[in-house]
């Protein structure tokens, strides 16, 4: 959005100001008249300033508006449906190209965008505007106010957890700082990937004295799956 202003300017008369007060005799009532209209000129200065200052706050407002910022690029973009699909070549609440979701990694949580989450498609985002900056999304990103700081521009980005999904990462982690005994797995082939796994203090040095004759001391040497791994 770019807001204009105009301004008037041109010759402005004015009634020629009051003689010296030193010149008005103490009795006069021209004294006291003065000061009113000193007080009335000095009152129009502070309220255009006030005016000033107001249509500037003004013109800031978009910015400052309640609500994440991306909620306001969704709500320019596609009337804030985070699955939209209307055919268009663009999809989501933040209406990706089908190659710009693919190109920032958001095939790993939907074909298209508007089958991934509003968390997963504000990530995506992210990553977007570390790389290509506001611009890709035009007029909405300077209605909206986004810039690479209200926006949390970040090439890395990953979804934010819901209060459930933070709770159930915690138990998890619970889990597996408990864990005594681990069996290797795929996943978990190794003494750096063990430790890793399970919060190990010490790192896989510590899994490793607690094993030794049973693997070799390297971190990343391959253990065959199936074995009985001591990680406390």
């Amino acid at each position: 959005m770019t807001i204009t202003g105009s301004s008037a300017s041109g010759p402005t008369s004015e009634p020629a100001g009051p003689e010296p007060i030193a010149s008005v005799p103490a009795t006069s009532g021209r004294t006291a008249a003065w000061v009113p209209i000193a007080l009335r000129r000095l009152i129009g200065v502070v309220a255009a300033v006030a005016l000033v200052v107001g249509m500037s706050f003004g013109a800031a407002k978009p910015a400052e508006a309640k609500g994440n910022v991306w909620n306001r690029v969704a709500k320019c973009e596609s009337g804030g449906r985070w699955k939209i699909n209307t055919g268009n070549g663009y999809y989501g609440g933040l209406q990706f190209s089908a190659s710009t979701w693919r190109a920032y990694g958001g095939k790993k949580y939907g074909k298209q965008a508007h089958k991934a989450s509003k968390a997963e498609q504000i990530a995506i985002a992210r990553r977007v505007l570390a790389g290509q900056g506001p611009g890709a999304w035009g007029g909405c990103a300077r209605k909206a106010g986004l810039t690479k700081k209200t926006g949390k521009a970040n090439r890395h980005a990953k979804p934010a957890l819901t209060k459930a999904q933070k709770k159930a990462k915690a138990a998890k982690i619970k889990k597996l700082k408990a864990t005594k005994v681990a069996t290797v797995t795929k996943k978990t082939h190794s003494l750096k990937e063990l430790a890793k796994r399970y919060y190990v203090k010490g790192g896989w040095q510590a899994v490793y004295r607690l094993n030794v004759g049973k693997v070799v001391k390297r971190p990343k040497a391959h253990i065959k799956h199936g074995t009985k791994i001591r990680l406390r």
